[in-house]
């Protein structure tokens, strides 16, 4: 198979390290990994850092990368059938075979009634082509290449971050901040909302595990999910490294499991006021891990039937979800909203599930499910308000939320080089472990990216069911955007030639929970099809490289964010 990247790796010089490039630049000395868990060492809010852009990038985004396929197709058949072997089966692919030009295999069943395919074309066509040559023929309804999506996080790599989560209080104190500690006297969340956590799956962390209720692994293929099986009922999280000597089928090589599922889950609800650990978005609503990523990438076919299930909607093969997910966090990405995602984002809106989704870590377009219809799209803020240099915008964005990192106006240049931060970078604390391949210790690090403001947003969906279960998907949307607070006047987002792009503003909790009681009469459903959703891209994660490979990538990739837009 070829697979679009799951994470950004040091064997892989693709646009989207290159728009992240100038990120790489900041508080490297002495620093071996950007993932990696570092001793607090000052209450300092803000520090020096990876992940920031040139002071340029204001107006020099970058388009989305390419996405990188697996040489299957998600195929919808126009009679409706999902059997493999019976003669009628295999009389349609026959037929399908001779008008196409196309050998075809089904590899599985999936959701919404539709096959996972291998597909082998003499012609050498692109996957899409090849597509458009299968949507053609009358037996097939849709047909969509499967491609790799990626986890949208970004990790410091300087020892000295903040300890105090300054990004969760008070906006008079911090403009940036959520404004959770008035929002926390209305609402502390309810036990009755589960909130499914699409990423890596999870881990026993002590300041997470009492939040948890029962997921599923998704991961089909053994050499993704490292724990030695197919999908089964055990979303714990094996780790996603890639050892020494291997190779990704985008070329990259060996890095460290991530623990990235943990991390985002952490965010919108580690155990809060025990007394250990960090405060979680959401105090009271139950957590649901579905694992869909692993090593060398999450599968476009894996993760849709995922977020299908966590929603409480039926997949092949899979017992039901006992415990369906009001809100799903996606925040993990890559390519553009296909029909298969967006079919995915109506049925789980028309079902009254809240999907909320990370736009992405490459200074660039937003990435689907982000940019898909119905989705609410996040984009990242740092301490300050201003939109995070490597955070993804366009007009699928939603909303801000604190994601850590420096502010496109703040960064430091000489000689066409990105060497600081004004005012340092602020980052978002995060539940991790400090294994580089299986999981060992237990601890919390300091994390960058839009995979930890879309946890921000899912909490506080959950906190706003929990004042008004009745809200729909579109009324939680729509009271997100009436209440947000305004962009800081100056930066990026409020400049002329980038207006829409960043969404309604910043995130408000308390305002959001205001408003909850009583939210604009608007529609509950989505009906829009992927052309509606305007598009998005790849992108993503930073994985966890050595300073010296991000130091040669952020030279290179300074020049390309300094390229005006197409």
């Amino acid at each position: 198979m070829s697979y679009a990247t799951l994470k950004f790796r040091k064997g892989s010089i693709a646009p989207i390290l290159l728009a992240m490039a100038a990120s790489a630049l900041l508080g490297l000395p002495g620093i071996s990994r950007a993932d990696a868990g570092m001793p607090a060492a000052s209450p300092s809010a803000s520090t020096s850092a990876s992940a920031v852009a040139p002071a340029s990038a204001a107006t020099a985004r970058i388009g989305r990368p390419g996405p990188r396929y697996t040489g299957n197709y998600i195929v919808r058949w126009r009679d409706g059938g999902q059997t493999i072997d019976t003669s009628a089966d295999t009389t349609r692919m026959r037929r399908v075979e001779s008008n196409t030009g196309l050998a075809l295999s089904v590899r599985r069943p999936m959701a919404n009634a539709m096959q996972l395919l291998t597909v082998k074309d003499s012609r050498g066509d692109d996957p899409e082509t090849v597509a458009r040559r299968l949507r053609q023929d009358p037996r097939v309804a849709d047909a969509v290449p499967d491609r790799w999506l990626q986890l949208h996080d970004t990790a410091p790599n300087d020892p000295d971050f903040a300890t105090q989560s300054l990004y969760m209080g008070s906006p008079v104190v911090t403009p940036g901040a959520a404004n959770l500690s008035r929002a926390w006297d209305r609402s502390r969340g309810s036990a009755s909302v589960v909130i499914a956590v699409v990423d890596t799956g999870y881990l026993d962390h002590p300041d997470l595990a009492g939040r948890l209720v029962a997921g599923y692994d998704f991961i089909s293929a053994t050499s993704v999910s490292v724990d030695g099986d197919g999908r089964d009922t055990d979303a714990h999280d094996p780790g996603d490294y890639v050892p020494s000597g291997s190779t990704c089928p985008d070329g990259s090589g060996a890095t460290d499991s991530s623990w990235h599922g943990t991390r985002v889950a952490s965010v919108l609800g580690a155990v809060t006021n025990n007394g250990s650990g960090i405060a979680g978005v959401d105090w009271n609503a139950r957590i649901q891990p579905v694992r869909v990523s692993g090593r060398c990438g999450a599968l476009l076919s894996d993760t849709v039937d995922g977020m299908r299930w966590a929603g409480g909607l039926t997949v092949p093969g899979v017992p039901n979800n006992p415990t369906p997910a009001k809100v799903v966090n996606v925040s993990l990405g890559g390519g553009t909203c296909s029909s298969i995602e967006q079919q995915a984002v109506n049925d789980l809106n028309a079902a009254g599930v809240i999907v909320v989704a990370a736009a992405g870590n490459s200074a660039g377009a937003v990435e689907a499910p982000a940019d898909c219809a119905g989705v609410i799209a996040v984009t990242a803020h740092a301490n300050d308000g201003e939109n995070a240099s490597f955070a993804n915008v366009g007009p699928q964005v939603t909303i801000s939320a604190p994601g850590g990192g420096c502010g496109n106006s703040k960064v430091i240049v000489s000689n066409n080089v990105a060497t600081g931060c004004t005012g340092g970078q602020s980052f978002i604390r995060t539940l991790s472990n400090a294994g580089t391949a299986g999981p060992t210790t237990y601890n919390i690090i300091s994390s960058q990216g839009t995979s930890f403001s879309a946890p921000m947003v899912s909490g506080v969906a959950a906190l706003m069911l929990a004042v008004n279960p009745a809200l729909t998907p579109a009324q939680v949307t729509a009271v997100l955007k009436n209440t947000a607070r305004a962009h800081p006047a100056g930066t990026y987002c409020t400049r002329s030639a980038n207006t829409g792009k960043c969404g309604a503003g910043l995130l408000d909790a308390d305002a959001a929970l205001a408003a909850a009681p009583n939210p604009p009469s608007t529609g509950s459903t989505s009906t829009s099809t992927a052309a509606d959703s305007g598009g998005g891209g790849g992108g993503g994660a930073f994985s966890p490289w050595s300073a010296a490979v991000l130091l040669v990538i952020g030279l290179v990739g300074f020049g390309t964010r300094r390229r005006p837009l197409r």
